[in-house]
């Protein structure tokens, strides 16, 4: 999580809930209605019904006061009735006052609960899916400047605490404040009509005591919040780390090193969540104490003024009831304080600025699309200052096949993610068949985009399900042809699930060669205008790669292709090469040509050629 700037240290709590209760609070407003409904009955029960029925119906029940009026009206009226002695009568009804509004009050509470959690469930759901689509577009200068460990904490936990804290807020914003206003609605009722029971409404006041203190630990809280979030990424990335990279843990026995990383994490995390719950469970006691003082103040006060036992019942219990509530919304308050910088990182990626946006009037590709790939004048920077690529100009008629050749960190990657407009060139533009990509639709652009990178990406389903993402929706008879061209049926029919073979994360079964051949089927389903093969053969072996490579022409042929490979013998079926260097293209042409005229070419195509017969020479 990025550490909060100043200016949203400043943000009022409502600036901060504001946008997330707007986009996904909103479309459930049905739900929460209802779950708001619910709230103010349960409230009213609780709050209001209790301190009356002590006051009101248990006297009867003792027989120390007579019956309303209204109810000895209704019971002669009904035959029934009459002739039943009325003091058990009246006993009984009183008696099921009590069990009829704890079921009212009981019924009440669990669909304002439940709805609650509906809503709070479908809210994450939204959000989840918000995120994750997010990430999907945002440019790959946001997905730099993140880990993945930080970013799948945000996605998953982050959201998942939200929800928690979302539905216990939401409860208790509804029913915690009714319970509140109808308990010492109560108690100014009493106050109005009784003189002695004001003292009761008075001690309220003292309550408001607590206020400060628990807005000063609030504040200790978020800070630790903060500080809490911050651990659980770090061993949110710790853990994905080490699962990433497991063969060279074991290989280097970094096991023991990654161990002591993780158990500091984990130590540094378990102390501030029991600071954390220091904090919070002393507010509780706090508020109980000042309670208890002041109901005690307040019994004093009620029997030298005269007050009966059922009115100090009753009011105490209504001052309870206005206590409890006061403690649970101290709790939401915090609790709400605490969700802060939970947002806040959800913000960063939520509303993180896209450096790559849709166009606001979008150009379409001519149809058939050629290919032609131009860059006019095109400088880039991953950082302010550092520039990567220099005044790059290069024209790609369609159909041809342009090697790139450089050393390490010249600029060949860089030059196709702009084609691919995965980041947005700092001055220039590159144009796809005379458009600016930059004007073209994200699915108009990579749909005319072909992609075989060095670690082929596969994802758990079938063979066939990991060539269709080439182009979803294609036919069947499409899809093994696509196979048949890649050879990916030589290996394919022979497991009798054939092509409907499941495959594991990452293609696990599968050789390095063969998940190469789904991902050059894939691109032969997907036949785009332009074609990237980003060092396709680099994870394979001399012979592995002889193998793929008469694929390679064929996926090739027919499309502008854009070739990275620090192997020569990948670039024999180059019609041309640029040579990179420092972010410049120092030369432009086909290899007799650069063998005769650049320097840095041929002293890189030397030392391969001298190498592989150096390794030639070991091998005998």
């Amino acid at each position: 999580m990025a550490d909060t700037s100043p200016t949203e240290e400043k943000k009022s709590l409502w600036a901060v809930y504001k946008p997330i209760i707007r986009r996904y609070f909103r479309p459930h407003r049905g739900i929460l209605i209802w779950a708001v409904l619910a709230g103010v009955v349960a409230g009213l029960t609780g709050g209001f019904g209790l301190p009356v029925i002590l006051q009101r119906v248990v006297p009867i029940v003792f027989g120390t006061q007579p019956a309303p009026d209204f109810l000895t009206h209704l019971l002669d009226s009904c035959p029934v009735l009459c002739n039943m002695d009325r003091a058990v009568l009246l006993m009984w009804l009183a008696a099921l006052f009590m069990p009829l509004l704890m079921l009212v009050r009981g019924m009440a509470t669990y669909v304002n609960t439940y709805l609650l959690t509906v809503a709070g469930t479908r809210v994450l759901s939204d959000m989840r899916l918000h995120l994750f689509e997010r990430l999907q577009w945002l440019s790959f200068s946001f997905l730099d400047k993140r880990s993945r460990g930080d970013t799948m904490t945000t996605t998953i936990q982050y959201t998942q605490m939200l929800q928690g804290g979302m539905v216990m807020v939401m409860n208790n914003l509804v029913v915690q404040p009714l319970t509140l206003l109808s308990a010492v609605g109560f108690l100014a009722y009493n106050a109005i009509v009784n003189e002695a029971s004001a003292i009761m409404l008075g001690n309220l006041i003292i309550s408001a005591l607590a206020i400060p203190l628990v807005r000063w630990v609030g504040r200790r809280m978020v800070k630790q919040m903060q500080s809490m979030l911050t651990g659980l990424n770090k061993i949110t990335e710790t853990v994905e780390e080490t699962l990433s990279a497991q063969r060279e843990v074991r290989a280097f026995n970094l096991q023991p090193f990654l161990r002591k990383r993780l158990v500091n994490y984990i130590r540094s995390f378990n102390g501030l969540m029991i600071r954390m719950g220091a904090w919070s469970s002393g507010i509780s006691p706090a508020i109980e104490v000042v309670s208890a003082l002041a109901l005690a103040f307040a019994l004093y006060q009620g029997c030298s003024r005269g007050m009966t036992l059922e009115d100090f019942t009753a009011l105490a219990t209504a001052c309870y009831l206005c206590y409890d509530p006061i403690k649970n919304l101290s709790a939401t308050f915090n609790q709400i304080q605490l969700m802060a910088p939970v947002i806040g990182s959800l913000d960063e990626v939520l509303y993180a600025k896209d450096e790559t946006p849709e166009p606001a009037e979008p150009l379409t590709l001519p149809q058939p699309t050629p290919g032609v790939v131009d860059f006019e004048q095109v400088s880039f920077s991953y950082e302010p200052g550092k520039p990567v690529l220099h005044d790059v100009n290069v024209h790609v008629p369609a159909g041809q096949v342009v090697g790139l050749v450089g050393p390490s960190g010249s600029g060949k990657t860089t030059f196709i993610n702009l084609i691919c407009r995965f980041y947005e060139v700092d001055t220039g533009c590159v144009r796809i068949d005379g458009v600016d990509v930059r004007r073209l639709r994200r699915e108009d652009r990579t749909r005319a985009i072909g992609l075989v990178s060095q670690f082929a990406a596969l994802f758990r389903g079938t063979i066939a399900d990991n060539i269709s993402a080439g182009r979803p929706g294609a036919a069947r008879a499409e899809i093994m042809a696509a196979g048949d061209a890649a050879r990916v049926s030589e290996f394919a029919l022979q497991d009798p699930a054939g092509y409907d073979r499941m495959l594991e994360e990452g293609g696990i079964g599968l050789s390095g060669g063969q998940r190469q051949r789904v991902s050059i089927a894939r691109a032969f389903l997907k036949n785009a205008p332009v074609l990237i093969l980003d060092e396709a053969t680099s994870a394979l072996d001399m012979k592995s790669e002889a193998l793929i490579q008469g694929e390679l022409e064929k996926l090739a042929h027919g499309h502008t292709t854009f070739i990275i490979a620090h192997r020569f013998s990948t670039l024999r079926m180059a019609d041309r090469l640029l040579v990179f260097e420092k972010g410049h293209i120092i030369a432009d042409g086909t290899h007799d040509e650069l063998y005769e005229q650049c320097p840095l070419y041929r002293t890189l195509y030397d030392e391969q050629v001298s190498e592989a017969q150096q390794n030639r020479q070991d091998a005998c």
